[in-house]
């Protein structure tokens, strides 16, 4: 049995709301990180973490993206799933890099911009993830 396409158009997609939104909240977590007032006694910690948001960034965007163009819905399904894995790890790494940073004016609120977004981010992702996960069963079902 194929796939329902409407469905499938459903998990993949994010809504042109909420890619607005991360959009503009990547830019002020990156301008916060690049002009902040951030201090660790770890050298080369600011330009790590800068780094890793540039990262988290751009797989922000591979996971907003739109897949139209994958002909098979299954391969639409798993590089979904493939770029939520991939958005999970860099956003662990984000966190990893904050750790150490112990000073600065501008720390508190990066620390809670920060929290607050990968949280709203992650509940997209863990909901997401489930519909294509379930997509995916659904399909194995059918075949056995």
């Amino acid at each position: 049995m194929e796939f329902d396409l409407v469905a499938v158009q459903e998990a993949v997609t994010v809504s042109g709301e909420c890619r607005e939104r991360w959009r503009k909240d990547w830019v002020a977590l990156m301008e916060l990180a690049v002009w902040g007032d951030l201090r660790s006694q770890q050298i080369g910690l600011a330009g790590k973490l800068r780094k890793r948001i540039l990262e988290f960034g751009e797989r922000l965007r591979s996971y907003v993206s739109d897949r139209s163009w994958i002909p098979h819905p299954r391969d639409q399904i798993k590089n979904a799933l493939s770029t939520s894995l991939q958005l999970r790890e860099v956003m662990e790494k984000v966190d990893e890099v904050l750790c150490p940073f112990a000073e600065g004016a501008d720390l508190a609120r990066l620390q809670s911009f920060w929290q607050a977004f990968s949280a709203r981010l992650m509940t997209d992702i863990t909901e997401r993830e489930g519909a294509l996960v379930a997509l995916l069963n659904q399909q194995y079902q059918e075949e056995i």
